[in-house]
């Protein structure tokens, strides 16, 4: 694996004690766009989705012992008990996430700049008094083994609206990785094909964030929400081919198609 090119791991952490109001007043006044994010995030931004209000935050470590500089990403989630349940500001490179050694080495550095972003937090208007309410089970991993598949998505497939005749499932286009991000904000949305699900080994499928595809359209199939749409493709499809007898490379893709209709599934 080469991690270089690979995408950054990432420990999301929780806060409680945050005064909600205090802080969406601020964030009010003095709005963030897609235009500002910057730091570890270094993204491209498409021009249309570039002055949306943008949930960022930049923290400055500069003061800390251990200092690594700007921290910056996203927060959501806040509860009306001031609970700030989705902080996804904890960004790490560098980490082979198929090694168990470097998961662990991951784990602990996440840790440790957790602590640096909490300090930087009571800076916050609306965040001095938080206090650490639980980290992450597990370090969140973005990149790792993919399949090659009967069909290999590509970077054309997702921003020009892909169509499939072994469909599965829709998908917005909207791509968060390498350095891009495209918001589905424009109704545009490429079809997923079974294709990408099934790789040479007869009667496996692989859904999720392994299926097969260059490094662009994985910033888009590794959404959950596109990993919804492949895992029930896979599961449909497994159990149309055993209704007919078939293995899941020779299924009918007609007959899943069918099945996903009936659960309101959208193919094309």
């Amino acid at each position: 694996m080469n991690v270089e090119k690979s995408m950054g791991c990432t420990a999301v952490f929780n806060v409680a004690g945050v005064d909600k109001q205090k802080f969406l007043k601020n964030v009010n006044e003095n709005p963030k766009t897609y235009a500002d994010w910057g730091g570890d995030w270094n993204q491209h931004i498409d021009g249309k989705d570039a002055a949306l209000n943008s949930p960022y935050l930049s923290l400055d470590t500069s003061d800390q012992e251990g200092d690594c500089g700007e921290i910056s990403g996203t927060w959501s989630g806040l509860s009306d008990a001031g609970e700030a349940t989705n902080l996804n500001l904890v960004h790490l490179q560098g980490y082979d996430c198929t090694n168990a050694q470097d998961l662990t080495k991951a784990e602990m550095a996440g840790r440790k700049k957790t602590m640096l972003a909490l300090s930087a937090l009571k800076k916050l208007e609306g965040f001095e008094n938080v206090k650490l309410r639980n980290y992450g089970m597990t370090i969140g991993v973005r990149d790792t083994r993919k399949i090659v598949g009967r069909y290999n998505l590509t970077k054309d497939d997702v921003f020009n609206e892909a169509r499939f005749d072994d469909s599965i499932g829709i998908f917005p286009e909207f791509i968060d990785g390498y350095s891009i991000l495209v918001l589905p904000t424009s109704g545009r949305y490429w079809q997923v094909p079974y294709g990408a699900l099934v790789p040479d080994t007869n009667n496996l499928l692989v859904a999720g964030r392994c299926c097969a595809g260059d490094h662009v359209s994985h910033a888009s199939t590794r959404n959950m929400m596109c990993c919804t749409v492949t895992g029930q493709g896979a599961g449909v499809a497994a159990a149309v081919s055993i209704r007919h007898e078939q293995s899941t490379h020779d299924v009918d893709i007609k007959y899943v198609q069918t099945e996903l209709r009936k659960q309101n599934v959208r193919i094309h």
